[in-house]
């Protein structure tokens, strides 16, 4: 550990002279060289309080990694694609206004994926057309998840429930998917709430089981 002390105590002795200083290399090609590998046991605090402003890359902190704790700079535009993802897809002749179990391709053990906004559109007619305004029907989008090839995939059922089309008419979603790698998700588990019929309004609640952290 002195010697740990000592060597560091003589680098930024030579950075405050504007010296160049290597460790583990007699010819350094910066202010500080270090040749090998570097083990911080420490976190990276911003410590400026104001605005996040301009474009940032991620840094992550392997967990098991050799050794342990090795920091890796996650440059997105090197990648295919990013921790999050957003897309949009045009579902077009869906048979009326049904979409069951649509095979996204995307991997249920690799991706969490959400629906983030779906719109049903061409040949929507109203549910109720003895009303002024006419009535119409709600959106039901869910993704579920189906087996092929002996994968996981996420698969998507869409429906516009109280709602046909205009003489059975085909029609068109437009929905957005978000998908989040799931290595980078932090599962919270399922937490139980529940509503009141006594409550005013009535069946209305508020939730007492937010995750630590969320609250």
């Amino acid at each position: 550990m002195k010697k740990i002390i000592t060597i560091l105590f003589v680098a930024f002795a030579a950075l405050g002279s504007k010296a160049q200083v290597g460790i583990n290399t007699a010819t350094p090609k910066g202010t500080l060289d270090v040749e090998g590998e570097t083990l911080v046991e420490s976190y990276l605090v911003d410590t400026e309080n104001v605005a996040a402003r301009g474009n940032y890359l991620l840094i992550t902190r392997s967990k098991d990694s050799s050794p342990v704790g090795k920091v890796k700079l996650l440059d997105i535009s090197l990648r295919n694609v990013a921790p999050v993802n957003m897309y949009n897809v045009v579902l077009k002749n869906v048979k009326e206004d049904e979409v069951v179990n649509l095979n996204t391709g995307l991997d249920a053990d690799k991706y969490v994926v959400a629906i983030t906004g779906a719109v049903f559109t061409v040949a929507v007619s109203a549910a109720n057309t003895s009303t002024n305004p006419k009535s119409y029907g709600a959106y039901s989008t869910e993704v579920t998840k189906i087996s092929s090839g002996g994968k996981n995939y996420h698969a998507v059922n869409l429906s516009f429930k109280g709602a046909g089309t205009t003489s059975a008419q085909n029609g068109t979603w437009t929905l957005t998917l978000n998908v989040f790698e799931k290595s980078l998700v932090k599962d919270w588990g399922t937490f139980n709430g529940s509503v009141s019929a006594s409550a005013s309004p009535a069946y209305s609640g508020v939730s007492t089981n937010t995750p630590l952290g969320l609250q």
